[in-house]
């Protein structure tokens, strides 16, 4: 069987599976790696649960019904059983987001869910709730000619008293909306076959080196025709740190609170923050980004 390497989030994965998603890198050495087998309906010494997964310590599991199963063991290791008639692109759908959130925060990686663009050669991290316009924005001002770095899930490591963002999956995941919104007119695949979700090539995202992190915005959403920006500090800026991890919910199930913490409060202390409010409906994209382009970017 060939295998496969990629580089995505700072990691080079060796996979049994073709992910066509992510970028090929060959000449590297492989600290993780994906592979075909079985995986069991549970795993032992069970720390958390929910609907679709069990996790230890080191341990993590994934179901899926009709897709597939998956393990995640140590940081290092994906198995992934598919169910014979499951669709590929839901199974890498799976596979390239929970399954490789779980591994990452087995690895201690500090994992945002947010997207993330580059401003003259600097990054910035979008994070805010569902729907809040986090692929919006970044669709936006790409359109506009910036780099987009990351995608839904943005993974950030301290170094030498700065923080890097990794570049993630090069694609945007944007409602059908947004696409008319920005005349894209090419065929897409959808995200899933039952949502009006496709996903968008980001060309930009080509280049695998980190970039340094210079702020980060957190949307939201107001009923008024209005914008509104403030910069946050102190403990409120750690809270929504907090509450915009990608999958909080596995940290402290997996044992990984106090390695979580830390290097929340590392990027508190260095990284500027920003709460920005928008109008909940309609969209006007073109005046988001301008809005965004002459208050934030010029701090």
């Amino acid at each position: 069987m060939k295998d496969f390497v990629y580089r995505v989030y700072g990691l080079n994965i060796e996979s049994e599976i073709e992910l066509p998603e992510l970028i090929s890198n060959h000449n590297c050495e492989p600290n993780a790696w994906i592979k075909i087998g079985k995986v069991p309906e549970h795993i032992p010494n069970i720390t958390g649960s929910g609907p679709f997964y069990e996790m230890s310590p080191n341990d993590f599991l994934l179901r899926i019904k009709n897709i597939a199963k998956y393990r995640v063991q140590y940081g290092k290791s994906i198995t992934v059983e598919a169910h014979e008639r499951a669709d590929p692109d839901e199974i890498r759908l799976f596979l390239l987001g929970s399954t490789i959130g779980a591994l990452l925060h087995q690895r201690g990686m500090l994992t945002l869910h947010g997207s993330s663009i580059s401003v003259k050669e600097k990054g910035i991290t979008i994070i805010g709730s569902s729907a809040a316009g986090k692929s919006t924005l970044a669709a936006g001002l790409y359109a506009k000619g910036y780099s987009v770095i990351a995608d839904d899930v943005s993974v950030i490591e301290h170094k030498k008293e700065h923080h890097y963002i990794y570049p993630g999956i090069p694609h945007l995941k944007l409602w059908k909306d947004v696409l008319i919104h920005l005349n894209y007119h090419e065929i897409l695949k959808k995200v899933r076959p039952q949502y009006e979700k496709y996903k968008k090539p980001v060309f930009s995202m080509q280049k695998q080196e980190c970039i340094l992190l210079d702020r980060i915005l957190f949307l939201s959403t107001n009923e008024s025709n209005s914008y509104y920006y403030e910069e946050v500090y102190g403990s409120d800026k750690f809270n929504i740190l907090l509450s915009n991890t990608y999958r909080i919910h596995y940290v402290a199930k997996m044992n990984m609170t106090s390695i979580h913490f830390m290097n929340l409060s590392n990027l508190a202390k260095t990284i500027r923050l920003f709460k920005i409010e928008r109008p909940s409906s309609p969209l006007k994209l073109i005046e988001f980004v301008e809005f965004i382009e002459n208050k934030i970017f010029s701090i």
